[in-house]
């Protein structure tokens, strides 16, 4: 972030008739100088000290930085109810570098209650001003909506901004929220900057769009090399990416299949869930390599505990029935109920079974109905008819609710 500068006052008492050529004259330095000073030694108690006597008495820039060092805790205790304090006081006087960190602390609820509007509003001052990280802050408020009305165009306009004074973080979204307002050709002229300002994920999602031929010409080779250049970045999307081409032989890539899962597994080892999900899928298949239910039902297990509500489920069903591994169904009740939390209708129906049946669980039929329910609310319409099976007779909650 800019810091703002302020000129140091320089008192010279001059006075050629009164004082002899040689005499040697101090310079005074005011208290917001001397804090500047000892800052840039790290001595931050000391300019603490000499900032404090400057904000005291209304120095805009010194209210400022001494709220800087509350909210960072130099030189004293991090206290982020001093820090909005001072950052307040400086802010009401237009330093905008407080503004824009007094609207991280009410959009953080650092210092005071959360604040969205509030926060969006210093930002909006800040960014009248010029400053680009009020700038983009307030873009990404306006982007998604975030405690604000969503206004995407004002959203553009903001990131446009940013990026013109050089906050190259802002090239990417300005390009995702071109290609929402309809600007496809803008948004891949802005992809093509990100990538060139070094994102790696602007320029897996350039490779894509070479290779849909959508916006642009088709082009496989340049496409895949768009790719490579993300996954060489480290752009696990990218590198799962060349992994499954290597693996299949799409895209003009010759097939490897053994290079392929190697890729992939670089990916996993790194926690991307996709590529866990999708080498699951290959030892389940025996796809390039001998099926392996057991080294499958392992990495549905890792993507679950990554919490895949997907992964959760299957992971439920192998250990329910025995697949890949002994039969287990409190482990996989544990999986389904994990799996229902995160919102996954099909392991809710799964989980209503359990209780409807008992096998695995003590029965409990108003529970299975209250699944049931659950999962078809969700739209999945299997659960719709057990719900009504379970409800027949009954006068449970859950079989009147509509």
């Amino acid at each position: 972030m800019k810091l703002l500068q302020v000129a140091t006052a320089l008192v010279f008492a001059l006075s050629l008739t009164a004082q002899p050529a040689q005499a040697q004259f101090g310079l005074f330095k005011s208290a917001l100088q001397k804090g500047h000073d000892a800052y840039e030694k790290e001595e931050y108690q000391q300019a603490l000290k000499h900032w404090t006597k400057a904000a005291g008495k209304g120095d805009a820039e010194a209210q400022y930085r001494l709220g800087r060092l509350y909210d960072r805790g130099e030189g004293t205790e991090e206290n982020a109810v001093l820090a909005l304090e001072w950052y307040t006081k400086a802010a009401e006087q237009g330093v905008q570098e407080a503004q824009t960190n007094l609207g991280v602390l009410y959009d953080l609820g650092r210092g005071t209650e959360e604040n969205n509007v509030a926060a969006a509003n210093w930002f909006s001052a800040a960014a009248k001003q010029g400053n680009m990280v009020a700038q983009y802050n307030l873009a990404v408020m306006l982007d998604t909506g975030d405690g604000i009305a969503q206004n995407k165009a004002q959203a553009a306009i903001l990131y446009r901004r940013a990026a013109e004074q050089g906050m190259h973080i802002a090239l990417l979204p300005h390009a995702k929220v071109l290609e929402q307002l309809g600007k496809p050709v803008a948004a891949f002229k802005k992809l093509q900057e990100a990538a060139q300002a070094g994102s790696p994920e602007a320029a897996y999602i350039i490779g894509l769009k070479l290779l849909e031929g959508k916006v642009v010409k088709a082009n496989n080779e340049m496409g895949m090399k768009s790719i490579q250049l993300a996954a060489d970045k480290g752009n696990l999307k990218a590198l799962h990416h060349i992994g499954v081409a290597t693996l299949t032989g799409n895209y003009g890539v010759t097939e490897d299949v053994e290079a392929g899962i190697a890729l992939m597994m670089n990916a996993a080892e790194q926690g991307h869930v996709p590529a866990i999900m999708d080498l699951a899928a290959v030892y389940d298949a025996g796809k390039g390599v001998e099926q392996d239910l057991a080294q499958s039902l392992g990495y549905y297990e890792i993507a679950a505990k990554l919490g895949n509500p997907v992964a959760m489920n299957v992971t439920g069903e192998r250990l329910l029935l025995g697949i890949g591994i002994e039969s287990n169904p409190e482990a996989a009740i544990e999986f389904f109920t994990a799996a229902s939390r995160a919102k996954n209708p099909i392991a809710m129906y799964n989980l209503g079974q359990i209780y409807e049946s008992g096998q695995g669980a003590e029965a409990n039929r108003e529970e299975a109905a209250k699944l049931y329910r659950a999962a078809t609310e969700l739209g999945f319409e299997k659960a719709r008819e057990r719900l009504l099976i379970v409800c027949e007779g009954q006068s449970f909650a859950s079989c009147f609710r509509r």
